[in-house]
């Protein structure tokens, strides 16, 4: 091999040594977190600090990468073409362009760019000098190029620019790193549930009217001191005539005290602290910064008629953010209960999603949609067209779903059936759903009159069975 020879194939590994470095340098400043780069520059790392500056324009960093690429690839490519067509014809550019192409594509870029991704933050950091430098120098082309694609973009009629990453996208981020171990489903559970903290309204996690625990004001002190003895709360609504005509808040020690000073001819009226009242399509985010700023720890919500729906604590809300907050007077409830015959005693104030997960139950991404936030409840009534009584079933997603329990027209447990293969065909032919009962009767049993219990927003998997039982009031 003569010397032109030996300079031709030394100019070649050059440029191939070219091409991985730039590779390498997409790959990790494209893969590198910026919180961590952010933080080191924050402490003074000269390198994050150069880091940070080419992540802060990526955009600027990303095209400068492309431009040297593509003057590599080119370079190599007719060096390639010539020194083949002088030293073994035409005939050999085929297989040499082939060979190439080939070395080029493993060597100078799936290689380079799988390492990248493992070792993103050290390869930023020790390569970051030269990528501000070659930013600088080839600053020029760049923004020319810049200002072709944005020329290019509004010719073909685009306007703002789309969010890079979608709400969507997060909750899949968030599951591939809960499966991948990156973080515990603990912590992946408390993300998904700040990400929906804000659409959550307070209807979602009442306490029902039904499970209030009030005070008539028209009661004498006896039952008074007598109720409070049989609660477990620090403060009770109070009434008069109706529930749905909230006076007041008592304090239960405010009042405790009072009475050892007055005895019976106290008169609670002047204790009561002023009702706040909510709309029951009240953000809970909204209600939560509202309560915290004016220092109230329970609020009255109303219905569409100013009728009271419930209640809300300010630990129910907690509760919607970071699960069960557990006081040593309530009761663990188990929402999903497996049963001798093989069946399920399910918590008709159980999402419906979750015990669909916890049954194995498949649902698509347009079904998870369509239930949302839905109670077994509330699907309950939905599925008959008149007030059920127990024994009564439906089927649903091959599910036989019965009730179990019923107090006062209300479902206290459901039982839940999985069907097998001959079964779900059958009962396919009554419906999409295959109810034994059809129809709507047009009620919401979780809404209004329901309560979270096992508060996970979303419907995770992974999400506890137990839930606590707690009363009316905080």
């Amino acid at each position: 091999m003569d010397d032109g020879s030996q300079m031709i194939w030394l100019i070649l590994v050059l440029l191939l040594l070219a091409a991985m470095l730039f590779a390498l340098m997409e790959t990790a400043f494209a893969s590198v977190s910026r919180v961590r780069v952010k933080t080191d520059a924050e402490k003074g790392d000269e390198r994050a600090q150069r880091a940070l500056f080419v992540t802060e324009n990526f955009d600027r960093a990303i095209t400068t990468l492309l431009i040297c690429t593509n003057i590599v690839h080119l370079a190599a490519a007719s060096i390639v073409t010539v020194y083949v067509t002088r030293r073994w014809g035409v005939s050999a550019v085929t297989v040499s362009t082939l060979v190439t192409t080939l070395v080029v594509f493993f060597f100078g870029e799936m290689l380079p760019k799988s390492i990248a991704r493992k070792y993103s933050v050290r390869i930023s950091y020790a390569t970051a000098g030269f990528m501000c430098a070659l930013m600088t120098v080839l600053r020029p082309a760049s923004s020319a190029l810049a200002w072709i694609a944005n020329m290019a973009g509004k010719a073909s009629g685009g306007s703002e620019e789309e969010s890079p990453v979608t709400e969507n996208d997060l909750y899949d981020i968030i599951e591939d790193m809960t499966e991948e171990g990156t973080i515990d489903e603990e912590q992946g559970e408390l993300i998904s549930s700040a990400l929906q903290f804000g659409d959550v309204t307070v209807e979602s996690i009442l306490t029902s009217r039904v499970d209030m625990a009030a005070i008539d004001i028209d009661m004498s002190q006896e039952e008074i001191l007598a109720y409070i003895k049989e609660q477990n709360h620090s403060r009770l609504p109070v009434y008069e005539g109706t529930i749905d005509n909230i006076i007041g808040i008592l304090h239960i020690r405010r009042y405790i005290r009072a009475y050892i000073r007055h005895g019976k001819a106290l008169d609670i009226r002047p204790l009561l602290y002023k009702p706040v009242f909510v709309h029951q399509s009240t953000k809970i985010d909204d209600l939560l910064t509202n309560m915290s700023r004016n220092k109230i720890n329970m609020v009255v919500v109303t219905d569409n008629y100013g009728g009271t729906l419930g209640i809300v604590t300010d630990e129910d809300i907690l509760e919607e953010l970071v699960g069960e907050i557990w006081d040593e007077d309530d009761r663990a409830v188990r929402n999903v209960v497996p049963m001798t015959d093989g069946s399920y005693s399910v918590n008709p104030e159980e999402h419906v999603l979750d015990v669909l997960d916890e049954l194995g139950v498949k649902y698509s991404e347009e079904q998870k949609e369509e239930l949302g936030r839905k109670l077994m409840s509330e699907l309950a009534y939905e599925s008959f067209s008149e007030i059920p009584v127990s024994g009564d079933s439906f089927r649903y997603m091959g599910m036989e779903i019965s009730v179990l329990l019923m107090r006062h027209n209300r479902i206290m447990r459901l039982k839940v059936r999985r069907l097998d293969e001959a079964e779900a065909a059958a009962g396919s032919s009554g419906g999409s759903n295959g109810r034994l009962s059809g129809g709507s009767a047009g009620r919401s049993a979780g809404g209004s009159n329901g309560r979270s219990a096992g508060r996970s927003a979303g419907g995770s998997a992974g999400r506890s069975t137990e839930a606590s039982e707690k009363g009316g009031a905080s």
